[in-house]
């Protein structure tokens, strides 16, 4: 063997061993984010009334005033996407035993606004997508636990509606809401509005009624503008505007102000996609 073909073999031997290196070094541990929904009114954090209380907040186009006493709404299914073309899925499951990656956002719980995503592989991301409401995956004929399970606060209606993948509740000073006694405690207050967005499912209609159960769920897709390394050690953030404004907006309280069935929640659910916006994104 020559001395020149000797030296450029061992050359090439030294160069794999260190790109094997440095292969090996550049693989990362999985990574987690941080998703905050800010919950939202004219660009301010919102301000919450007791239920039935005549103290206004807020003002429409229409000059009518409300306020917000309680809100909730179910994210599902969050997936990140990486300009390469990288996805991951946030794991979901529904059962009696065990529920994850079903999400309840609601003033009724403190901080579950702040979802932390865990095990990421590795990454660049610069897309985010989740589902407004529970599908058919997590909807079961059976009892389901955690925050599905309807003894623990869960929104649910039933097998044909589902959950409220959205809903927010308040008092108006037009609202057409008369006092109603339910029954064994339960009243609705007169001045009072609720709409409640639900419906997992378009359900054919018997003949000569019209179809009371639709599908209402929505998913939403969100640009990072920019794009965020997810790995072990990094502790990036998205914050993500939640509009009420965008949802209540055209709304006529003297009206609509009991929207407790899927196909009268069906126009709010096709404002959803424009009431979730992100703010920024940081590591």
């Amino acid at each position: 063997m020559n001395k020149l073909f000797f030296s450029i073999l061992l050359v090439g031997l030294a160069f794999f061993t260190t790109s094997c290196n440095d292969d090996e070094a550049v693989t990362k541990s999985p990574g987690s984010i941080s998703v905050l929904f800010d919950n939202q009114l004219g660009g301010k954090t919102l301000s919450l009334r007791d239920y039935g209380v005549r103290t206004f907040d807020y003002k429409d186009a229409s000059n009518q005033e409300f306020n917000i006493s309680l809100y909730s709404y179910y994210i599902s299914a969050i997936e990140l996407e990486g300009p390469n073309g990288v996805k991951h899925l946030d794991p979901l499951k529904a059962s009696a035993s065990e529920v994850k990656g079903y999400y309840q956002v609601t003033n009724l719980t403190p901080n579950s606004n702040v979802i932390n995503l865990k095990d990421i592989p590795a990454g660049t991301y610069n897309k985010i997508r989740f589902t407004i409401g529970v599908n058919e995956a997590g909807v079961q004929e059976g009892a389901a636990g955690g925050v599905l399970d309807p003894a623990k606060g869960a929104w649910f209606w039933n097998w044909n509606a589902g959950y409220i993948g959205f809903g927010v509740e308040g008092n108006a000073s037009n609202s057409g809401q008369e006092f109603v006694d339910w029954g064994n405690g339960f009243t609705t207050l007169e001045g009072t509005y609720a709409v409640h967005v639900g419906g997992w499912k378009d359900v054919s209609p018997a003949p000569g009624e019209t179809a009371k159960f639709v599908n209402n769920i929505k998913v939403i897709e969100l640009d990072f503008g920019s794009n965020i390394k997810i790995e072990d050690g990094l502790t990036p953030e998205a914050h993500i505007n939640v509009k009420f404004e965008e949802l209540l907006k055209g709304n006529d309280f003297s009206q609509t102000y009991a929207v407790h069935r899927p196909d009268l929640g069906k126009p709010f659910a096709e404002k959803l996609k424009s009431v979730f916006e992100l703010d920024h994104v940081h590591q």
